[in-house]
């Protein structure tokens, strides 16, 4: 028997949690966009209403006034993991959904209510080393961990070392990996036009074509580009906000101020300097052999595309990805389906739950309201269930998330 072991890649965000308030919003007119505010006077309405509206145009939505979004957290979508040939619902049918920002669209393989993201075990004989040979696929390991892995038929090529280094292709989906022992190393990937370069320290720089986003990272400085977009934060804790679509601007000293410009406007709040401890994810060890195959497909949706900060109602932005989503649903016949919600560890374990399943009960109701007759279950996990470690801002954002599970058979 081979071990199987398989790497996952992509970029998402995700989920919720009662410290929601630290939510880095995602790259989109959506998630990160200033709120627009056209409403008729009326002598009815106080004065304190009238300077909360004119407030509202200097803000960013869902954060306060002079607060800069987190940058996105770059969480590499799973690879090695085959789609069901036979399925209703494919990747190609969900484009739509997946060019969105805050939106990642994977195949998974769902067992005993366990979603397999990529890993796995497969062996030869009984200490693991060996030798095999299947027409066109060729199979050396050294017991190890280490050896190589050929499938001619698939483009498939694998040398991996005992400690995890080595280097991974795959000429037919366009997917080089190559990475150290450490961790730092080269990914690309045309399937998603990602490019990723990374030392061990977690600087260097991501670069993802189809969302037109770069993420370069030192030790002085971030900053993120997306689209209209660019957000810069630096070691001494200064950093600025600017949407050139918009016109709003933020600039914050790392002193405790930040000063807001937009059109002929400006104005100075207080601001806590930002916060310099943005990486750029490590890479996994190489796979040793490829591939499980699909039988769902997962949708990803960070909570920051869907709700604001520690709200189940969803943000009148977000029912556009939605509709996508019905559409998708409804041409393809889905009967049955479930949407899960998940939250970090923050607050308590009765309140993530309870927020996690009203969350995932707006995105049903939503869905319903538009014309998905399928059955759909809900499910609430709360923090539970963790892709990621708690223990930072960047791993608290994967952890935040909704996930829908679309069964493809």
């Amino acid at each position: 028997m081979i071990y199987v072991a398989v790497l996952a890649i992509g970029i998402l965000a995700t989920g919720c949690g009662k410290a929601d308030k630290n939510i880095p919003a995602e790259n989109s007119e959506s998630s990160i966009a200033v709120v627009e505010t056209s409403m008729e006077e009326s002598s009815k309405e106080t004065t304190g209403k009238d300077d909360k509206l004119s407030e509202s145009k200097f803000m960013v939505t869902g954060y306060k006034l002079g607060e800069i979004p987190e940058i996105p957290v770059v969480v590499l979508p799973a690879f090695g993991i085959d789609e069901n040939a036979d399925a209703k619902i494919t990747m190609d049918s969900t484009k739509s959904l997946s060019s969105i920002p805050g939106v990642t669209i994977t195949p998974v393989k769902v067992e005993s209510d366990q979603i397999i993201r990529g890993s796995g075990i497969a062996k030869l004989e009984e200490n693991g080393a060996g030798q095999y040979s299947d027409g066109n696929q060729t199979v050396q390991t050294e017991g190890d961990g280490s050896g190589q892995y050929n499938d001619s038929e698939k483009g498939i090529t694998i040398q991996i070392d005992a400690d995890g280094s080595g280097q991974y292709l795959d000429s037919n989906k366009g997917v080089i990996l190559q990475v150290d022992a450490d961790g730092s190393g080269q990914y690309k990937d045309d399937r998603y036009g990602i490019n990723l370069h990374v030392d061990a320290n977690g600087t260097g720089m991501y670069k993802n074509s189809q969302n037109d986003l770069s993420i370069a990272v030192d030790e002085e400085e971030v900053i993120y580009k997306a689209g209209d977009l660019v957000i810069e934060i630096k070691s001494d804790g200064s950093g600025s906000y600017e949407n050139s679509a918009t016109g709003l601007v933020i600039e914050n000293d790392g002193q405790g101020k930040a000063v807001i410009k937009i059109d002929d406007d400006e104005k100075e709040v207080k601001a806590d300097p930002l916060d310099f401890t943005y990486k750029l994810p490590l890479l996994n060890s190489v796979p040793a052999v490829p591939a499980i195959e699909a039988n769902s497909i997962m949708i990803t949706m960070d909570a920051g595309v869907l709700f604001d900060v520690d709200k189940y109602d969803l943000r009148n932005e977000s029912k556009e990805t939605l509709n996508n989503l019905a559409k998708v649903l409804k041409e393809a016949n889905i009967s049955a389906f479930e949407i899960d919600g998940h939250t970090d560890s923050d607050a308590d374990d009765a309140y993530n739950q309870t927020l996690s399943e009203n969350r995932a009960n707006s995105v049903k109701e939503y869905l319903v309201s538009v014309g998905v007759t399928a059955n759909i279950t809900t499910n609430g996990y709360g923090e539970s269930r963790p892709v990621a470690s708690n223990d930072t801002p960047e791993g608290k954002q994967q952890n935040r998330r909704v996930e829908i599970i679309i069964p493809v058979l």
